[in-house]
């Protein structure tokens, strides 16, 4: 049953997110893309299973989302009010499952092409359920494709990631939700009330802070365990955190040269920029070294190249494993991005 009140207590049991089978592609008449294309996929697949020994051999069970599409270049998801187009994958369940205490909150994050998502983990979310444990779903909103920005005065939306919360026992950090100044805001303000209004009525002793950043707060912001956190711009820290070890790393956006050339390349600028922008992101956001999954206290998986980073991390009597994650600027994640945390060792504490 799902028991997940910090980021850092022993893991026991997690859910690890998995893009479109290699075979996905086959159907499209260009064969650079097709066979482009099917290449990741299988190299995404591959890393993923040595992720899967990584944590099965830290006595971690792995649970996978179910694949409920196909894309065969003509089958896509429409509603009659929207054109979802090409469904998005399972990878991420860090965007849309948010597991907090005994409940699975599921998150609905506005993207047309992500609006039946939740469904590749019903089977294990109704699995929890049937044990006792609690399942409560945002309301899915009809969503205005092409919609630049959400007007608050007009538009009743209940939009919020999941990947906007991380959990510190009483406490959830949220970064702030979409403003118009912030395009990259994930979530309304709505829907920033929803989650909160929801969760205190099942946990009352349940704090809100909020992080003066928009976005993933995963990407910004990591506790490693009590005491110690890490990001690339200590601003973003709330008064109530900042008398923690910070640890403050190299504020980095380079990507590595084999992703840029691939970004050259005429299968990327001509199909995956134009067709299938929203399943891969913005990577030159993105500072994979804070984005870290910890067993426990004394270990953490991570993705990132910066040694220094690594060293930071040790330095504080925390183990690093080095997961090689060839993909993460193409799917624009890490790994705290690709798995969500259902059961940790451990109760509900006071950090603060």
């Amino acid at each position: 049953m799902i028991n997940a009140w910090t980021e850092f207590q022993p893991l026991q049991q997690i859910m690890l997110g998995r893009a479109y089978p290699p075979e996905t592609f086959d159907w499209h008449g260009n064969r650079e893309q097709r066979e482009s294309m099917r290449q990741i996929f299988e190299e995404t697949e591959e890393d993923l299973q040595t992720l899967v020994g990584i944590l099965e051999s830290a006595d971690v069970m792995v649970t996978r989302p179910d694949n409920i599409f196909t894309i065969n270049g003509e089958e896509q998801v429409n509603l009659p009010w929207m054109k979802c187009g090409y469904p998005n994958h399972p990878l991420m369940p860090r965007d849309t499952l948010f597991p907090y205490g005994e409940t699975m909150f599921e998150m609905f994050t506005g993207s047309d092409n992500r609006y039946f998502e939740n469904m590749a983990y019903y089977r294990e979310n109704t699995t929890n359920w049937l044990v006792g444990g609690d399942w409560i779903s945002m309301p899915g909103v009809m969503v205005n494709t092409g919609q630049k920005y959400i007007d608050f005065e007009q538009d009743l939306k209940l939009i919020y990631h999941a990947a906007n919360m991380i959990k510190l026992g009483d406490v959830i950090l949220c970064s702030q939700p979409y403003q118009r100044h912030d395009e990259r805001g994930k979530g309304t303000n709505y829907g920033r009330a929803w989650i909160e209004r929801i969760t205190k009525r099942l946990y009352p002793n349940t704090k809100f802070i909020d992080v003066r950043v928009g976005g993933h707060i995963d990407g910004k912001i990591a506790l490693l365990k009590p005491g110690v956190l890490m990001t690339w711009n200590r601003d973003w820290i709330p008064d109530e955190l900042k008398s923690w070890d910070i640890i403050e790393i190299e504020d980095t956006h380079d990507m590595p040269e084999d992703f840029l050339n691939t970004r050259k390349r005429r299968f990327h600028r001509e199909y995956v920029s134009k067709w299938l922008s929203h399943w891969v992101g913005y990577a030159d956001e993105s500072v994979f070294d804070v984005n870290v999954l910890s067993i426990d206290e004394k270990t953490v998986i991570v993705t990132g190249d910066d040694k220094k980073a690594r060293t930071a991390i040790e330095k504080r009597g925390i183990d690093t494993v080095y997961w090689k994650w060839r993909h993460q600027y193409f799917w624009d994640g890490g790994i705290h991005c690709l798995t969500s945390d259902w059961v940790r060792d451990g109760n509900c504490e006071s950090y603060l």
